[in-house]
């Protein structure tokens, strides 16, 4: 992921910061669903930041696995789907040369691990205010957008999507 997507990328994660973490592995033992409340994109269309370690021991989980992150704020007109692949990093010392230094500080409490995803799909969505018109132009609208808008969903029409291209 280069140029301008991950740059907007950035900027969009670093002004949102939290997120929830959902695991998608379908093995017996994987990890919860998290709150995330502090998360770092790099330059290389990963994503880091720091859970608590699980009670059960960390080499019994699947050491990567597909994941999706969504990131919201209270208050802010807009939000981020992203789906990757996450990898755990259990160890300041790993040989990880993109992790970031806040990110490796953290990670000497031995009581924490790492997550890094690895972006392979972002959508970026809007928050667009309802029109106040009539049905008839209401009407219209909802008919257009349903024959020439694929990604028109309509039971949330004030929501505008935008793919974020990733490039390797």
């Amino acid at each position: 992921m280069t140029g301008f997507s991950n740059k907007f990328l950035q900027e969009k994660i670093s002004e949102l910061q939290s997120a929830l973490f959902f695991p998608e592995n379908e093995s017996i033992l994987r990890m919860p669903v998290h709150v995330i409340n502090s998360a770092q994109a790099d330059d290389n269309g990963q994503i880091w930041f720091v859970l608590s370690r699980p009670s059960q021991e960390i080499n019994e989980f699947d050491r990567e696995f597909p994941a999706k992150l969504d990131f919201f704020k209270k208050g802010k007109n807009f939000y981020i789907k992203i789906q990757g692949k996450a990898s755990i990093v259990s160890d300041a010392k790993a040989n990880e040369q993109d992790m970031p230094e806040q990110i490796r500080q953290q990670l000497e409490n031995q009581r924490l691990m790492a997550i890094r995803v690895q972006v392979q799909n972002a959508d970026y969505f809007e928050n667009v205010p309802k029109p106040t018109s009539g049905w008839l132009q209401n009407s219209t609208s909802q008919f257009m957008n349903w024959l020439l808008n694929p990604r028109y969903d309509e039971q949330n029409p004030q929501l505008i999507s935008i793919p974020i291209t990733l490039q390797s």
